[in-house]
């Protein structure tokens, strides 16, 4: 349900800002997939942080024929928890204790950029984007009961900016809808810090879905 609204929350805000006298279709996609966030910290078990995304966009055509070339706009989503064990400093006494971590996240970006695509035939389509994007994200770590009282949870939220670029290949069933896969890298301001360490909120995201046009 969520995707569906988002999906069209999407694309009419991109037949809206994207309205000119070029009459091809839109097309657009719903997707699902994975985000890979570096683990900068080796006390961090589990090796880089996988993170769950879905989301929507909508490309406008602004000109072309089997060359296309036009904007693009869409969201990401990402909802997660993870469990983590951490290699925490043992206090007073000195050495480490593992704790596990419970590592919660909520993320929403907005990107905003043109595109280029290769149409050769009606039912395949490649297409390359990139632009600027706006980030907001919530990173929470809570420790478990058993852990000792100087490791603390956190909470943490904070708004950022960056550029993404991505790629992907759709394959239509008819005129109207089909299937494809994409993958996208961002760079952003944003980051979090505590006791566990540093996140830098980018990394590569890899999806598929549904596309339609």
């Amino acid at each position: 349900i969520i995707l569906a609204m988002c999906t069209s929350l999407v694309l009419f805000s991109a037949d809206q800002a994207f309205s000119s006298e070029v009459q091809d279709m839109m097309a657009g996609h719903a997707f699902y997939g994975k985000m890979y966030i570096e683990n900068n910290n080796s006390d961090i078990e589990g090796g880089d942080f996988e993170i769950t995304v879905f989301g929507a966009d909508g490309q406008k055509p602004m000109g072309g024929d089997s060359f296309k070339y036009g904007w693009e706009t869409g969201l990401f989503f990402s909802i997660d928890s993870e469990a983590r064990t951490w290699a925490a400093s043992g206090g007073s006494g000195g050495g480490t204790v593992a704790v596990a971590v419970d590592v919660n996240s909520i993320m929403i970006d907005y990107f905003l950029g043109g595109y280029l695509a290769i149409e050769p035939y009606d039912h395949f389509r490649l297409y390359a984007g990139a632009g600027p994007l706006l980030i907001w994200a919530k990173r929470e770590t809570e420790p478990e009961e058993s852990a000792p009282d100087y490791i603390n949870s956190s909470s943490e939220s904070d708004i950022g900016a960056g550029l993404y670029a991505r790629t992907g290949l759709d394959i239509f069933f008819n005129d109207q809808f089909g299937i494809f896969v994409g993958a996208r890298i961002n760079n952003t301001t944003l980051s979090f810090e505590d006791e566990t360490g540093k996140v830098d909120i980018e990394g590569y995201q890899y999806y598929g879905g549904i596309a339609f046009r």
